[in-house]
């Protein structure tokens, strides 16, 4: 199993801070879905939090951070939101958000970091269902454009993350124990050639057919489960988030 070096994940954001306080960064992409390669590249997503100063005036900074560039030899791909959007993007549903913060592979550990984390769980709605569905589909097509494993085992990750959301109220972001817990097989080939050949290792034809074959049973599944799930259909913890992110500007 390829293990994270968070320390140079913490030299790289150093070098690249957002534009505020850094309230957590988390390592998701491939290493948190249990599937990463030798060439697989450092997926960071965080949250920053502005100064209050620079929401009051007439141009406000960006409320996105952006840094993608090779770092001591390894592609590193740091994204964080300011706070407020983050939160938003949670409230509407937005999977990416909660994943970051759920991600057990954290640059640093702060009251900040357990506060939303809290506040995620406290969120969980049928809203994210759209999410999943989304982002299932839109893995088919860049799959059906140059099928890989990298790929398909994206679609496969996303399509079973968001079905145990729905079922379970809880986030399993490692492709191989979500499969297991779902009864999906043939995971653990597609990872196994992954991790022997690389990112761009195109899927044999045949293997192709046959996982791709799934997708219909597995958009089923996740429809099915969005109707009868147990998670409210809204967030109901919109106001405690409301009132959280107000007393963390205030400080």
């Amino acid at each position: 199993m390829l293990t994270v070096d968070l320390d140079r994940a913490r030299r790289f954001v150093a070098a690249h801070p957002p534009p505020g306080a850094l309230l957590h960064v988390g390592v998701v992409g491939a290493h948190y879905y249990g599937f990463p390669s030798p060439d697989s590249d450092l997926d960071l997503k965080g949250i920053h939090l502005a100064p209050l100063p620079s929401l009051l005036g007439l141009d406000p900074p960006p409320d996105t951070h952006d840094a993608l560039t090779v770092f001591e030899g390894l592609e590193h791909d740091l994204t964080t939101h300011e706070l407020g959007k983050a939160l938003g993007l949670l409230l509407r549903g937005n999977g990416n958000v909660l994943e970051r913060l759920v991600t057990p592979m954290q640059l640093s550990r702060s009251d900040d970091l357990d506060a939303l984390r809290a506040l995620a769980r406290g969120s969980l709605s049928r809203r994210f269902a759209a999410h999943y569905r989304g982002y299932f589909r839109g893995m088919q097509r860049e799959h059906a454009r140059a099928p890989r494993a990298k790929t398909m085992l994206y679609a496969y990750r996303v399509a079973l993350t968001g079905l145990h959301l729905l079922e379970a109220g809880e986030v399993v972001g490692d492709v191989s124990e979500a499969a297991a817990i779902h009864g999906v097989d043939g995971i653990a080939e597609l990872v196994a050639l992954k991790r022997e050949a690389g990112e761009k290792t195109p899927l044999p034809e045949a293997l192709d057919a046959e996982h791709r074959s799934r997708w219909p049973a597995l958009e089923a599944r996740l429809e099915a489960a969005a109707r009868v799930s147990p998670l409210p259909e809204e967030p109901p913890n919109r106001a405690a988030i409301d009132d959280w992110l107000i007393a963390r500007r205030m400080q």
